[in-house]
């Protein structure tokens, strides 16, 4: 028990004991007890009432006169309010500091209460975005930054990546948006100037195109007369051939890699693709199909497309719509199925699988080839990435094709998963919003008795090889 605490207990007591006494001496005991604890009582409550306002009026330094037990009371409340005051100090000199660095910083700073007003901002916010914080504090952001990009990202609440926006102040400059949600009723919205950053990947993006632009005419010009060289076989001494068989498959090489660095470089500089554009999803997949047995026709290639897509099991393969850019999804489809023939022997076997799993579409493109280490997986996607040089040397390769695919599926929404086990084949998944998908529906008629092909996803597609 408290030392304070026990101080008291004795005091009521002794006063009990003093008040018994004097009432046994009086000749009634319990009036001498009651009149002692009674004093007690009124003593103990003056101090209550002496302690209360002083407390009331804020704890000021002038202390009042108290029995030992409120002297404790109010010692131990001085030391907690002075350790408050301390606390608040460090806390008020912490959050000057942040906001002294947030302003030194070239990029705005802004934070944004739960019902959208601005509650701070720092002195770039002005230069980026036209909000001065003593103007605009409190002010609702909706209604300072007109910008219908920025509103919708702020609203749809999902910052897993940022935005990218023209500044409403000057409309050359061009504007990074990351936000993140804090204390969960704020939000921190960080704006950073990538003019400069932008201007260089434009100018990358030139260069790029103009260059493969360039090296495609000589290469059309070098391929065309080999290939007429090549025919005049019986003219050509056989070691003459044999060099000019290799030149022909080089160039060939060369002019792959063109393609796809054009390929690149329009879907960097193309507008977002016209969702409104809808094609077979079973047509474009039996193309890409025939198109790859035409090359290796000894490899197995099966379609498979699960019935239960739609929850509807009248809807067949072929009334599915899939909405996009047809010749980029195609091309990026047919890139897969390409690859997974490059590194799957000639009885392999091959399969592109649709289904669905609970709001996303899977279609899968699963080989039983050589594989693919786990420790590649990550750097799969990037550009002139190669696994094994001689290996890629040998199919051909132009390590552009999954940095293709890639840059096609974020295009439309999607995006690209791997699993690969050395000696256990391969799978690449493209994961689609069910909403890329839509059916066209049959006559009553024609519905009795429809049944598409046979697979079922009882689970993710993705959850093993």
């Amino acid at each position: 028990m408290n030392a304070t605490f026990q101080s008291l207990i004795l005091r009521l007591a002794l006063s009990g004991l003093l008040g018994a006494l004097i009432g046994l001496q009086l000749g009634n005991i319990w009036l001498g007890l009651c009149a002692a604890l009674f004093g007690a009582t009124v003593f103990f409550l003056r101090d209550f009432q002496r302690f209360y306002t002083w407390l009331s009026s804020g704890a000021g330094p002038e202390k009042p006169l108290l029995s030992t037990f409120w002297s404790n009371v109010r010692d131990q409340v001085v030391r907690i309010v002075r350790q408050h005051e301390n606390e608040k100090t460090q806390l008020v000199a912490d959050v000057e500091f942040f906001k002294d660095s947030f302003q030194a910083l070239d990029s705005a700073v802004l934070v944004v209460d739960r019902s959208g007003e601005i509650d701070w901002a720092n002195a770039a916010a002005e230069k980026m975005l036209g909000i001065s914080l003593q103007r605009d504090s409190g002010e609702p952001l909706q209604n300072l930054l007109r910008a219908p990009a920025f509103l919708k990202y702020f609203e749809s609440q999902k910052f897993d990546e940022p935005m990218l926006m023209r500044s409403p102040v000057d409309r050359s400059r061009q504007l990074e948006v990351q936000a993140t949600v804090f204390r969960e009723e704020y939000t921190l919205i960080f704006v950073r100037d990538i003019t400069n950053y932008a201007q260089l990947e434009r100018v990358r993006q030139d260069f790029v195109a103009n260059v493969s632009h360039e090296m495609r005419t000589p290469l059309t010009v070098i391929n065309g007369y080999l290939e007429l060289l090549m025919d005049n076989k019986k003219e050509l001494a056989e070691d003459v051939h044999a060099v000019l068989k290799k030149m022909l498959v080089q160039s060939r090489r060369m002019d792959d890699l063109v393609n796809d660095l054009l390929w690149l470089s329009r879907l960097e500089s193309m507008p977002q693709p016209d969702r409104s554009e809808q094609f077979s999803l079973k047509g474009m997949l039996d193309g890409i199909i025939e198109d790859a047995r035409v090359g290796s026709p000894s490899v197995t290639i099966e379609l498979r497309i699960a019935n239960d897509i739609f929850r509807d099991a009248t809807v067949t393969p072929e009334q599915i719509q899939m909405h996009g850019a047809y010749e980029e999804l195609r091309a990026a489809i047919s890139n897969l199925v390409q690859n997974a023939l490059k590194y799957t022997s000639a009885d392999g076997h091959i399969s592109i699988e649709c289904s669905r799993y609970f709001n996303d579409f899977y279609l899968q493109v699963k080989d039983d080839g050589v594989g693919i280490d786990p420790v590649h997986l990550p750097r799969l996607t990037e550009r002139f990435y190669r696994v094994d040089d001689s290996r890629t040397t040998d199919t051909g390769g132009t390590g552009l094709g999954l940095a293709i695919v890639k840059h096609v599926l974020k295009r439309h929404d999607a995006r690209l998963r791997i699993r690969s086990k050395p000696g256990k084949g391969s799978t690449f998944t493209c994961v689609f919003p069910i909403a890329s998908l839509s059916y066209t529906p049959l006559p009553a008629s024609h519905q009795a008795g429809q049944a598409t092909s046979g697979l079922r996803a009882n689970g993710d597609p993705t959850a093993a090889i």
